[in-house]
């Protein structure tokens, strides 16, 4: 058994590294974006693998290994994320006044940090702290990203963050299983393994030449953060994006404990496995829709599919449901992700890109802090149809804000 998991996780990767070389030199992404982009795209794709290599054991290993409460699990989880959100907030700043090439390379060794920490103690207090030093990593390497990201010609940012989304579901495929496979040893060797690579990846980006083509004619740092809370539309759309933000940390939470509960610790893994893969597969088939469509009115149809999908779970309570339900999220991931960094794109100042892409993560942190409580309380505490019927009402005030609010954005955000 070991053997066939071993061979069938050494196909994936092949098939990952064709489908990545095979991605560089497609229409959508090679002949468009510049060599530095193209980069950062594959780049991408390895670093969200060596992240889901991991992230599926998180909760497990704390919950059933280390045998820590619904608070303690919650703290470690929201400590990574309220630094992953709220610090680029000056991250961003910082990379757009001095360049983002440092922000990705310290952005990278900071989550590897975290990720060795995690490997070698058992303590609630440092568990937090590594959580909140991988955070940091998070923060510093996404505003290097979304920064560069954010500069190139707005009517490229459809089919960009279109392929960004894609590159990401390529790792989220094959991270999990590679995970899986040391975990069937030790979670620590997973998180290990981890570390180790986003080192070698923070290395590799320190020598590199991406964001040296930069403009040198750079705001302050104040100014920056001026002109990004100071976005009437910006706000709006932040606004809009709470309720997601809400949701999305259930993937973290609420996803692998519910699939824990129905088919044993292992299941977990299957459940990014079919988020990854789906969200390549659908990626794949329907990138010129997403290209296309608008993406204020694909958020709003993303929301009321989300929450009839929320909602299902607690009708039908068995893992063959449960992932089903994960391919009808996944799609729903892949829709509104590139439809809300797209509108992000479109509304950021020139020149404090990374700012405005910042302040859009940090105050999600607060909804996604919320989400983490919530999620961790309901799937450990409340009944199936309590913890559920809960998201899926999220989800239906998600559309319902999607509606009244960002029609104003709507021709602002239209790339056609």
């Amino acid at each position: 058994m070991l053997q066939k998991r071993r061979v069938c996780v050494t196909i994936k990767i092949l098939q990952w590294l064709q489908g990545c070389k095979m991605l560089a030199n497609i229409h959508s992404i090679g002949p468009t974006f510049s060599r530095d982009i193209r980069a950062l795209l594959r780049m991408q794709g390895v670093m969200n693998a060596s992240h889901f290599m991991t992230v599926p054991l998180l909760a497990l290993h704390m919950s059933m290994t280390l045998h820590f409460n619904s608070v303690a699990l919650a703290t470690v989880m929201s400590a990574n994320l309220l630094s992953a959100q709220t610090l680029p907030l000056i991250a961003g700043a910082i990379a757009d006044r001095f360049g983002s090439r440092r922000m990705l390379a310290l952005g990278l060794w900071l989550r590897g940090l975290g990720f060795l920490g995690f490997s070698v103690t058992n303590d609630v207090t440092a568990w937090v702290s590594f959580a909140f030093a991988a955070g940091s990593g998070v923060a510093c390497y996404e505003a290097g990203l979304y920064g560069i990201f954010g500069r190139q010609p707005k009517a490229s940012h459809p089919a960009l963050f279109a392929a960004n989304n894609q590159m990401l579901n390529m790792g989220t495929a094959v991270g999990p299983m590679v995970g899986g496979l040391a975990a069937l040893i030790d979670a620590r060797f997973a998180f290990a393994a981890s570390a180790l690579l986003f080192g070698v990846l923070g290395a590799t980006m320190s020598r590199s030449t991406v964001g040296s083509s930069e403009t040198a004619d750079r705001r302050a740092v104040l100014v920056n953060l001026r002109a990004a809370v100071t976005n009437r539309d910006l706000w709006r759309l932040i606004v809009v994006s709470f309720p997601w933000f809400f949701l999305f940390p259930q993937v973290y939470v609420a996803f692998p404990l519910h699939a824990e509960r129905l088919a044993g610790p292992y299941a977990a893994s299957a459940v990014y496995v079919v988020n990854g893969v789906i969200g390549l597969a659908f990626m794949l088939a329907a990138k010129r829709w997403l290209v296309r469509i608008n993406p204020a009115i694909s958020t709003m149809y993303a929301y009321m599919a989300a929450a009839v999908a929320f909602a299902s779970v607690a009708a039908f309570n068995n893992l063959a449901w449960f992932l089903l339900f994960i391919a009808a999220y996944t799609v729903i991931e892949t829709v509104m992700l590139p439809a809300l960094e797209t509108m992000t794109g479109s509304l950021a100042v020139d020149g404090s890109q990374a700012t405005c892409f910042g302040v859009l993560s940090a105050t999600g942190a607060l909804s996604g802090a919320a989400g983490y409580y919530a999620g961790s309380w309901l799937i450990l505490n409340a009944t199936s149809l309590e913890t559920w019927a809960t998201f899926g009402s999220v989800a239906a005030l998600g559309f319902a804000g999607a509606a009244l609010i960002l029609p104003k954005t709507l021709r602002r955000t239209s790339m056609l």
